[in-house]
């Protein structure tokens, strides 16, 4: 951002801001939101940077670092030098008629973006980002210096033989304010006007007089900002802003658009990479249980040499590596492998245990095998859910702060007799999993009317509508998954997904809904389908709500 767009900033900043009081501050990753009176101070310091107003904060946890700022009042925003530097001037009443006086910095400088707040002498109590630079390192307790610069005013420099092409080169690095952008507008100018003092006025006055902020847009995503409509950018789409923050308001639809769709995208990116690599690994096992009929053979020639060997036991000899035996199943003569080292009858209780061996590792891979298959179902389904998501936040779920781990909470999958799946949570988190995160919007949610349960999601394509058959199904499970199991009849509401909100500071699993639809149903009708004895029923009680 160049110094001449957070110029006109500033003084919006100060005409709603000034005499405000600060209340919560908040962080987010590279965020923080100030409550400015009826406004939230939103300041990015990611690259490229973002400072504006908007109402609702874009950082949601406490600061408790700055929330000595709580409480004071902002007297001015002001630039104290020609560079992209903000200052707002705040005091803080104390008892007896007494007043605190310090200062907040944002330096908008790009990758070194960063934030200071001073006390009344100037020394800095807290930064928001180490200062390990050479040229001005900065710690708490030093004085705060501004960022050097060692260009000049237009007026005080002197040209000799200038060329458009010279000027949008090198303009912006020997005149202060100005930025690669502003040089080549400037120069651009020059070409109509022949003359790059005429230009530069001309440029100066635009941006003087203008009262709008214009947003440019490249390849479809959003670029440049500007205090006027510039002639070097006729090719581009752009938006014109206007109202009382035309400056704030482009600048939050830049960092809408352009720094949190970025930010959506990279998570989309790291989320989908390990949904990706547990699939690959569920897969790779998947391969490696799948070849049942070889456990099966394998059980199968265990229990037949132990079966033979019972019941020829008399005719085996100590020593023996081998008894020739006939199957009076098929007529044929068989050869049992034996131990010599062991006696007969030791060779049949090591070739009985080997068999229940190759059953067990036969029922692991069976049951493991439906394990994996409802799993690999899952993470796929997940990785639609994850591309669905339009906002950072709604992705935090998938990977819990503070951890590298993918989370797959173990909710339940059931498959309805027209092959469309429903998903149970079993507990408030769980239920708020699904219906927040998980499900899509378009897809259906049911939950018990007025009585604790799970929720229930029907998973639908978008734009399907689905049988009445499905519905009922998909109540009755709600209502089976409900504290009134064993009642008779149950109402079930129903909605879809993007019909449900979650107010502030709520419990775990609560929502609430609109456009709901009522219908009553019996618990028995899904326990028909599933069967009371299905191992995929889940437990009997849901803590959701």
């Amino acid at each position: 951002m160049d110094y001449l767009y957070i110029e006109k900033l500033a003084g919006e900043l100060h005409s709603h801001l000034s005499k405000e009081r600060i209340g919560e501050v908040l962080k987010g990753e590279r965020e923080l939101s100030f409550r400015v009176g009826q406004f939230y101070l939103n300041f990015y310091w990611g690259n490229p940077n973002a400072l504006f107003l908007s109402n609702s904060p874009v950082a949601k946890q406490e600061f408790p670092l700055l929330m000595k700022l709580r409480g004071s009042f902002v007297k001015s925003v002001s630039l104290p030098v020609t560079d992209r530097v903000l200052e707002f001037e705040l005091v803080k009443p104390l008892p007896g008629n007494r007043f605190s006086r310090f200062f907040l910095i944002f330096e908008l400088t790009g990758k070194n973006a960063n934030l200071f707040l001073l006390n009344e002498d100037r020394k800095i109590t807290f930064l928001l980002r180490s200062m390990e630079s050479s040229v001005r390192p900065l710690s708490p307790g030093d004085l705060y210096l501004f960022p050097p610069s060692d260009k000049k005013t237009f007026k005080e420099l002197r040209f000799g033989e200038v060329t458009p092409e010279g000027v949008e080169k090198k303009l912006y690095k020997f005149v202060v304010g100005i930025s690669p952008l502003n040089a080549k507008e400037i120069a651009y100018l020059m070409r109509e006007l022949g003359s790059l003092e005429e230009a530069y006025e001309k440029f100066m006055e635009l941006h003087r007089n203008s009262q709008k902020a214009y947003l440019y847009y490249q390849n479809g995503k959003p670029k440049f900002l500007t205090t006027f409509p510039y002639k070097s950018l006729s090719h581009l789409n752009f938006r014109e802003f206007s109202g009382s923050l035309p400056y704030s308001s482009a600048w939050r639809e830049f960092y809408l658009e352009a720094i949190e769709k970025k930010r959506l995208n990279t998570l989309k990116e790291r989320i989908i990479s390990r949904i990706e690599k547990k699939i690959e690994a569920l897969e790779s096992e998947l391969r490696e249980l799948s070849n049942l009929k070889k456990l099966k053979e394998e059980a199968e020639k265990w229990r037949k040499w132990g079966e033979l060997l019972k019941y020829n036991l008399h005719l085996a000899k100590p020593g023996q590596s081998k008894i020739r035996v006939v199957d009076f199943s098929t007529g044929k003569e068989e050869i049992v492998p034996l131990d010599p080292s062991i006696s007969p009858k030791e060779n049949l209780n090591r070739i009985f245990k080997k068999y229940r061996k190759a059953l067990k590792k036969l029922e692991f891979a069976e049951n493991r095998l439906q394990e994996i298959e409802n799993e690999l179902e899952k993470v796929k389904i997940l990785r639609e859910a994850v591309a669905s998501k339009e906002k950072p936040e709604e992705l935090e779920l998938f990977i819990p702060k503070g951890t590298k781990e993918l989370s797959v909470p173990n909710f339940l999958t059931f498959i309805l007799p027209s092959g469309k799946r429903i998903f149970v949570g079993r507990n408030a988190a769980e239920n708020e999993f699904l219906s927040l995160r998980f499900a899509n919007p378009w897809d259906l949610w049911f939950h018990a009317k007025e009585i604790p349960g799970s929720h229930v999601i029907l998973r639908l394509q978008k734009g399907e509508n689905p049988s009445e058959e499905d519905i009922t199904l998909s109540a009755s499970a709600a209502a089976y998954f409900s504290k009134g199991r064993e009642s008779g009849k149950i109402l079930v509401d129903y909605t879809r997904v993007k019909n449900l909100k979650k107010p502030p500071k709520t419990p775990k699993g609560f929502v609430i809904y609109s456009g709901e639809k009522t219908i009553s149903v019996s618990p028995d009708e899904f326990r028909r389908v599933v069967g009371e004895e299905s191992p995929r029923k889940g437990g009997r009680e849901s803590t959701g709500l």
